[in-house]
């Protein structure tokens, strides 16, 4: 069989283009893999390029087994395989050869994330930096940012940087890479960073490559960070046969050094650059790729381009307006199950996403109650998250002192400094005398069990746990646990390690005050402890009938890559989709609404967007207005539904009414969409509003904490940044 009769006209276009620079725009769903995979056969069976002259470049392990295999399948036995990596297995191979040109011994050692942060520590701690004011995690994370770049320490001038982490890190960098060097170890983005410079350094080496290698094709170019671009400039120096393949509208990772701008700069930088799109899409229905292509089209920053399909019309997207989180669970999970039940949808073939790890919670809830199987993907239910796990851990502690493991997972965390060799001892001295870990602590500051220096540590630690136990007899539940958070240095310690995965953290402790909030109104007569049973019940699904399949939950950035017969996306409000923290960036606004359209295209049949009128987040009530991403799409697109106002939406497990006859059998329209530059009535304040102060001028509101006259919000204004004001002093005009 012919080419032409395996692919469309423009993904062969897009295979049999193989002399010069060729940059492949492809849509979501357009067949992208199987255009590289006939493309790579082409050039081996009709072109009779030898297998070992081609290098087809992709990010993960997955990805390139992947590539292998489908390459693997459609070869003869006779032939051989091209060379498909990833760029670090790459880039390893090459060091592993020639790192000897750098200074390195070619048996080098990669350091594991543990690794590099001991290296850190000890730069910190001779370089005299404080760990308490600057976590050495956060000055990892910013020396990782620099490599990304292709910074090295020569090329960074601490003047320019005023201070915090970015000039502690800048500081200690040089100190890092000459520690690394001294251990002969590389860490993983040194594998790419060495690489660069080797065939910089080296004009013979480069030139074997460029010659061993006469076709270069690199997938998912939208995701390379500007080291892995200059690698990809310097293997096809010489001819220049390199094919990327990528989406900018799918570019999602700048917050892990992804550049959007090498995609939209390529065709600039390789001159005679052949542009081709891939638009045709296989996988959804006309009318969710003219929702996603509505919400996506209002970027600046991107190439134009239309997806189409020869697909069913399908059904209109459903937007439901629901009245709070546990509300909008409610609704999701009744609607995944109508799907499995009416339409046939495998639960297998479902998918819930959202915009952040929290947000999982109240839906974890409601599948739990309903006995619906389900999975997170690329994360851990929420009750068996660490950070979750640990202030469990301190609660179970204060109720039941007796309980010596979970006092054991709290008792240096945070760090306190109390080392493995004195809990060893005191371990010892409990078998001995049968005593729980507590007794052993209480012995250790009275005699000689451990030195002076632990027994005073240890001292202080059973002194917090004292006042959080006088706390939790004369406190409520919910201010035991806000204390607990506050005096164990819990939160303290995640926000002073300030990076995506702390904040994620942060957003997690806030979201098990809402649980502890949220149960306490519900079981009246509830107490701490059978709220402690019902979080250890929930990771219980044994019984848990999953022949139906498993409903799949996921946030947005970890289902690119993915499709599914039906998917659900939870919260498109202005403050989570958008995220709060791109509302005053356009950048990093335009990134969220790539993140939408990427969660809009994993659809094949069925999908559903929600928001909420109130939502509870970090310890308050949050009203946060419809996204604006919902305005692009036009009216006849949505089937609009909402739940009845004023429905109370706690009331989670109670008596026979709670989920049902909640929602209106024909429902009301739900209220006018509009942005957040629409008048609202003084005193709302809502995140993602723009205001007008007397002084600072326009601004965002990225913040909102308290009720009425103790209101306070945070707002970002573009000529003096962030500004946290009491809202009835501000004199704000809502925009």
């Amino acid at each position: 069989m012919s080419l032409a009769d395996e692919l469309n006209p423009r993904q062969l276009e897009a295979v049999t283009t193989t002399e010069g620079p060729l940059l492949i725009v492809a849509g979501a769903g357009s067949g992208k893999t199987r255009a590289i995979t006939y493309r790579i056969l082409h050039l081996i069976r009709d072109k009779q390029v030898s297998p070992e002259n081609i290098l087809a470049i992709t990010f993960t392990n997955k990805a390139a087994k992947e590539m292998r295999e489908r390459v693997f399948q459609r070869l003869e036995m006779n032939e051989t395989a091209p060379w498909v990596s990833t760029f670090h297995s790459l880039c390893l191979k090459l060091l592993r050869r020639h790192i000897s040109e750098l200074g390195y011994s070619n048996e080098f050692v990669i350091f594991d994330a543990q690794d590099q942060l001991a290296v850190v520590k000890k730069c910190m701690k001779e370089g005299q930096v404080n760990t308490e004011a600057f976590p050495p995690k956060s000055l990892l994370g910013q020396i990782s940012s620099f490599k990304n770049d292709f910074k090295m320490p020569e090329d960074l001038d601490p003047e320019t940087f005023s201070y915090g982490a970015p000039l502690k890190a800048v500081q200690i960098y040089p100190r890092y890479q000459k520690m690394l060097k001294e251990h002969n170890a590389l860490d993983f983005d040194d594998l790419l960073v060495l690489t660069v410079r080797l065939l910089r350094q080296s004009d013979q080496i480069r030139d074997y490559y460029n010659e061993r290698f006469k076709y270069l094709l690199v997938d998912e170019f939208q995701d390379t960070n500007l080291t892995q671009y200059r690698l990809i400039q310097l293997l096809s120096q010489r001819h220049q046969n390199v094919c990327v393949v990528g989406d900018d509208d799918q570019s999602i990772y700048s917050w892990r050094g992804a550049r959007i701008e090498n995609l939209l700069r390529f065709e600039r930088e390789f001159e005679g650059t052949r542009v081709i799109k891939l638009e045709q899409n296989y996988r959804s229905t006309q009318t969710i790729l003219k929702v996603a292509g509505a919400v996506v089209r209002e970027n600046e920053n991107r190439k134009d381009k239309t997806l189409w399909t020869e697909n069913a019309v399908g059904e209109r997207v459903i937007y439901h307006r629901a009245e709070d989180e546990v509300d909008e669970a409610r609704v999701a999970a009744e609607k995944l199950n109508q799907w499995n039940q009416e339409d046939g949808i495998s639960f297998n073939d479902s998918a819930i996403l959202y915009r952040t790890n929290a947000q999982s919670r109240a839906m974890e809830d409601h599948l739990r109650h309903l006995r619906l199987p389900y999975r997170v993907i690329g994360g851990q239910k929420f009750y068996e998250r660490k950070e979750i796990k640990d202030i469990l851990a301190y609660l179970k502690v204060i109720l039941n002192p007796a309980d010596s493991v979970s006092l054991k997972r709290i008792l240096n965390v945070p760090v306190r400094g109390i080392g493995k060799t004195s809990v060893e001892k005191i371990e010892i001295w409990c078998q001995v005398n049968n005593a729980t870990l507590a007794q052993g602590l209480r012995e250790a500051t009275q005699g000689n069990l451990v030195g002076s220096g632990p027994a005073r540590k240890i001292e202080q630690f059973l002194n917090l746990l004292d006042q959080l136990s006088r706390m939790c007899k004369e406190g409520s539940a919910l201010d035991f646990l806000q204390e607990t958070m506050e005096k164990s240095g819990y939160i303290a310690m995640l926000e002073k390690e300030n990076s995506i995965e702390s904040r994620g953290r942060v957003e997690n402790l806030s979201e098990l005050y809402n649980a502890v909030e949220a149960f306490v109104e519900t079981e009246r007569r509830g107490t701490l402890l059978d709220f402690l049973d019902s979080a250890t019940l929930a990771s219980d699904q044994d019984q848990v009938d999953d022949s139906r399949g498993v409903i799949h939950l996921m946030t947005l950035h970890t289902c690119k890559g993915l499709e599914f017969d039906a998917v659900i996306i939870l919260g498109l409000e202005n403050g989570l989709l958008p995220h709060s923290s791109s509302m005053s960036d356009n950048k990093s606004y335009e990134e969220e609404r790539r993140l939408c359209y990427v969660g809009l295209t994993r659809a094949r049949k069925k999908l559903m967007i929600t928001n909420t009128r109130h939502r509870r987040m970090h310890g308050s009530t949050f009203h946060y207005p419809p996204s604006d991403f919902l305005l692009a799409i036009p009216a006849e697109l949505l089937e609009k539904k909402m739940t009845e106002p004023q429905a109370s939406a706690y009331n989670q497990y109670g008596g026979r009414s709670q989920w049902q006859d909640r929602s209106s059998s024909q429902p009301a329209e739900p209220p006018a969409l509009k942005s957040s530059g629409g008048k609202q009535s003084s005193g709302e304040f809502a995140v993602g509003s723009r205001v007008l102060h007397p002084k600072f001028g326009q601004g965002v509101v990225v913040m909102k904490e308290g009720e009425e006259e103790d209101l306070r919000v945070t707002i970002f204004f573009k000529s003096e940044g962030k500004k946290k004001l009491v809202a009835r002093k501000a004199k704000l005009i809502m925009l």
